[in-house]
């Protein structure tokens, strides 16, 4: 029995009667329903089997290899990039895993799985080449039985280490120019669909490449013809050195009993050959974000039962919207054992409500109303101004010339550049504050929710002010104030039901915050309805707000008390870690795209006495 055979033979399913018990517990709570949030959390309950398990120990792990079929000319960046991605992980530490690795506190494994090239000097890589790339899937298979074999038993053995090390949860990666044509074949063969209905534009091709990419596929899979049934002959025909480790990484994780957290179409795609040889590893397995823009994505997590937590157009499967759950997670862990424990509440004046000090408009804010605009550079008409245009235009430069393809961190990048204009800074710190400002109508908190905010908020350092909704006046200048501190601003509202004070209050407060400069994101669906509301009147507000709930946040569920705005600040420190900690094509030495809305806009500079490592 080989390597495979014997990991298969471990998977089995968890047991459920533990996270049936903490379910229970969880959907009794009066105060807070956290809809999908909780599945994240009782997964990993079962796969651990451990009432209160700590928070995962992770590495995120990213296989590099090269395809043959990048001979057709289907991407927007040439092979080499490939070497120039591997290299960037590992010396200039510019790329998006490396981002993703420092925002999760997560281990980065860079695996060379079939780079076409030589390289021994690469401090850290794992070197496991099976051979320089694939051959071209337009001419045959991409590589033999044996081959995929001896991919998929990599990734078991690095998951196996992963394991031995003390991990409990993998964020797989991948890097290979062209696979996302590999990786549309292989959805293609499995779910019996056709090249156009898996086919997408990858790294941000052109409409005219996009139709010839379809076109390769086609010809890939009548030239192979895989087997759907044989998740060996579907990877070896159609497949990648790359995304065979990331199978291997599955089923290695499943036999382990550690979660494997799914980031984009590719690892799902790789997913899909894990489930065709052990369908029991999908219980091992949750789905992040789901991309817009890689049709075969949506239609391998429905096979999959996998239902994803955020909707955030990520192109990337670098571990961007992988690391963001997995920060999800830990807040579910840390509410669970508030919740299980009835852990004492901390001393806070602030869960009860007091009126503003200070309540009322002081001279400096009455001085503006707050029903205003701005000029086209950014000068206050009435109070609200727009966002710093050039912040913006420098952010989005930057962002556009990071060291990966154009637009592919989707609304990461757009929250970048929105805070960059509303703090007038190109790169907004990675320490920003955040606040959270919750109206209520009652004398106190729920004890039960305050413990639960105070779990959310406390170890993250996010100051929580509690407003009673009696005067619009106390929550403007509370707001205002506020906003002049923290750069961020979470609204919410414990109230079911927004009567009229609560809408008064809240809008007072949206105002408040705006006239301040604040980015405001509202906390809850109450919240955020009054939000869209008051933006519909007084469109000046727009600029600062960032609506989180259900725009990125995908949970089914409304939550409460400024709740949803905490768990977007998820997002929002992704982007942060984006913007702070990836370098540009120059810094990298990467290849820049030669196709599709990259070309031209992205740019690799000549420096002089360069340090790039390529």
């Amino acid at each position: 029995m080989n390597l495979l055979e014997r990991t298969i033979s471990k998977i089995t399913i968890p047991a459920t009667d533990l996270s049936a018990e903490v379910d229970r517990a969880m959907t009794a709570q009066d105060d807070v329903d956290f809809g999908r949030l909780n599945d994240v959390l009782l997964r990993y309950i079962s796969i651990m089997g451990e009432r209160h398990p700590a928070p995962p120990q992770t590495s995120v792990v990213i296989s590099c290899a090269d395809h043959g079929v990048a001979a057709e000319s289907v991407s927007a960046y040439p092979p080499e990039t490939t070497l120039n991605m591997m290299c960037n992980y590992l010396i200039a530490r510019g790329g998006a895993a490396n981002a993703a690795a420092n925002y999760a506190n997560a281990n980065l494994i860079v695996a060379d799985l079939g780079v076409n090239t030589e390289h021994t000097d690469i401090h850290g890589l794992l070197h496991h080449s099976i051979a320089r790339g694939t051959a071209n899937m337009t001419k045959g298979p991409a590589m033999t039985r044996a081959q995929a074999i001896q991919s998929i038993e990599t990734g078991i053995a690095i998951a196996n280490d992963c394991a031995n090390r003390g991990d409990r949860c993998i964020l797989p990666g991948e890097m290979g120019i062209s696979n996302t044509t590999s990786s549309a074949a292989m959805v293609a063969a499995f779910l019996g669909l056709t090249p156009e209905e898996v086919t997408g534009r990858g790294a941000n091709i052109s409409d005219a490449r996009l139709a010839h990419k379809v076109e390769i596929v086609r010809c890939a899979l009548d030239v192979n013809r895989p087997d759907p049934h044989d998740g060996l002959d579907v990877l070896a025909k159609v497949g990648g050195f790359e995304l065979g480790c990331i199978a291997g990484l599955i089923l290695g994780a499943a036999a382990r009993r550690m979660l494997v957290i799914l980031d984009g179409a590719n690892t799902t795609s790789a997913a899909l050959v894990a489930h065709a040889l052990a369908p029991n590893c999908v219980h091992y397995l949750l789905a992040s974000h789901a991309s817009l823009t890689e049709h075969s994505h949506p239609h391998a997590l429905h096979h999959l039962g996998l239902t994803p937590m955020l909707r955030l157009d990520i192109r990337l499967s670098e571990a961007a919207g992988s690391s963001i759950v997995l920060r999800m997670l830990e807040r579910m862990l840390s509410i669970w054992e508030t919740i299980d424990t009835s852990s004492p509440l901390p001393p806070r004046a602030a869960w009860s409500p007091s009126p503003a000090r200070g309540g009322g408009y002081n001279s400096a804010i009455s001085a503006s109303p707050v029903n205003g605009g701005s000029s086209e550079h950014g000068e206050p008409i009435g109070g609200i101004s727009l966002p710093n245009r050039s912040s913006m235009s420098a952010c989005q430069y930057r962002l556009d010339n990071l060291a990966k393809p154009i637009h592919s961190l989707g609304y990461l990048e757009w929250i970048s550049v929105q805070l960059a204009g509303v703090m007038h800074c190109e790169r907004p710190p990675l320490d920003t504050q955040a606040a959270l400002l919750l109206i209520t109508e009652k004398k106190e908190l729920p004890v039960d929710l305050a413990r639960i905010l105070s779990s959310l908020t406390d170890t993250r350092g996010i100051p929580v002010h509690i407003l009673t909704s009696h005067d619009s006046e106390d929550a403007y200048a509370a707001a205002y104030r506020l906003a002049r501190s923290a750069p961020i601003l979470i609204l919410g509202t414990d109230e079911r039901k927004a009567s009229t004070a609560i809408t008064d209050a809240l809008t007072a407060a949206l105002h408040g915050a705006a006239t301040a400069g604040s980015l405001i994101l509202p906390g809850d669906a109450r919240a955020d309805n009054i939000a869209h509301k008051t933006e519909a009147n007084s469109p000046a507000l727009t600029p600062h707000l960032l609506h989180v709930l259900p725009d990125m946040l995908t949970i089914d569920t409304e939550l409460t008390a400024g709740i949803a705005g905490i768990f977007g600040l998820d997002i929002l420190h992704a982007a942060l870690h984006v913007v702070n900690d990836m370098k540009t094509f120059t810094e990298t030495g990467v290849a820049v795209a030669i196709d599709g809305a990259g070309a031209g806009r992205q740019v690799k500079e000549t420096l002089i006495n360069s340090t790039a490592p390529i």
